[in-house]
């Protein structure tokens, strides 16, 4: 799966920024579209950097969330690392 770095550092970025309880349908808001950032956090799923679980497909290929989406420990040092590395 090829993901966008940009958009994979900004939805990282907007879930370290969140309310504690995580974010809700408004992750999915993107110039990209829905499905793109869907499928992004399939991806980050897949690395460990979201909880396991909020993402599914169904039997069409088509992105399901179980919101609200929340990152891991590990999802919380990656997006820390990316925005220290655009403040530098």
């Amino acid at each position: 799966m090829n993901v966008d770095k940009d958009l994979e550092k900004e939805v990282l970025t907007r879930l370290l920024n969140a309310h504690p309880q995580g974010l809700g349908k408004e992750v999915l808001d993107n110039y990209r579209g829905e499905k793109v950032v869907a499928s992004a956090l399939a991806f980050l799923q897949d690395r460990g950097l979201i909880k396991d679980g909020h993402v599914t497909t169904d039997a069409a290929g088509e992105y399901a969330l179980n919101l609200p989406i929340k990152l891991t420990a590990s999802g919380v040092d990656e997006a820390r690392k990316l925005e220290s590395e655009t403040s530098q």
